[in-house]
């Protein structure tokens, strides 16, 4: 079967065609679509299904949320999912099956990774399930950078660690496809070849150019800069950004996620 003719083929080219959308219509998503994407979720590669999703439908409770973070347009989203990592389930599965367990210590590199990387392909599940659905999906990281101010706010039992929300909707706005590294630079045949920097630079001026073309930054943020000043200055090390890592390691080491 040619190439050419698969990416035509409708899983496949929903696919190759998903934008992050992050403007949705007030069309309800209901509790049986809510509960499929999440069943599709839950057919991806697992060993242990760390996870945990709670749906944010009360008007309060949403409120709640954009106290912590602001009112940003995707939190409007019919469905909106907070992605947890369930240490704690986890923890008490392996309890069950042994007295002494890796979660119990402090060294689970390995079954960190697991877990994590279990949880990632979790979430791309339910991203493919709401593109199958025609539903539009962004993927928001505030969780992550303020896990203890959602999980008080949430009222979250330990070691449930709130990492990412998904936002999920019928779109009200139909972004251009954004710009993705050349294939080149991500396949390997045989041994890996380190992009020169040139090629990098490259990727960068067209990365900025297509962001800036669309007025990526002034229609979601608001910002008058150009996409590569705004991913310079996110990336840089400052001290705010020490003190951000230092809170959530703490939060982290004490929910039992050993980084």
């Amino acid at each position: 079967m040619r190439a050419a003719s698969v990416r035509r083929r409708g899983l496949i080219s929903a696919m190759l065609n998903r934008r992050s959308i992050r403007y949705f219509s007030s069309a309800p998503v209901g509790e049986e679509v809510a509960r499929l994407i999440i069943e599709a979720g839950q057919r991806a590669p697992c060993v242990y299904q760390s996870y945990s999703v709670i749906r944010l439908k009360d008007p309060q409770v949403r409120r709640k949320v954009v106290e912590i973070i602001g009112d940003d347009p995707p939190l409007r989203a019919p469905l909106l999912l907070l992605v947890c990592l369930d240490v704690r389930r986890t923890s008490r599965m392996f309890s069950l099956m042994t007295e002494r367990h890796v979660l119990r210590t402090e060294r689970h590199p390995v079954e960190t990774v697991e877990m994590l990387v279990e949880m990632a392909m979790f979430m791309e599940n339910m991203v493919i399930a709401a593109e199958a659905l025609a539903l539009g999906s962004v993927v928001l990281d505030y969780p992550l950078r303020a896990p203890e101010e959602f999980s008080r706010a949430l009222d979250l039992p330990e070691k449930v660690i709130p990492l990412f929300l998904m936002c999920v909707g019928q779109p009200a706005e139909s972004p251009p496809l954004r710009p993705r590294m050349p294939l080149r630079f991500v396949y390997h045949v045989d041994r890996y070849r380190d992009p020169t920097e040139e090629e990098l630079q490259g990727y960068l001026t067209e990365a900025d150019e297509a962001h800036n073309s669309e007025g990526y930054l002034r229609k979601y943020g608001n910002l008058d800069v150009k996409y590569r000043e705004y991913m310079s200055q996110k990336v840089s090390q400052s001290k705010a950004q020490e003190e951000e890592a230092s809170e959530v390691q703490r939060f982290f080491r004490a929910s039992g996620l050993i980084l």
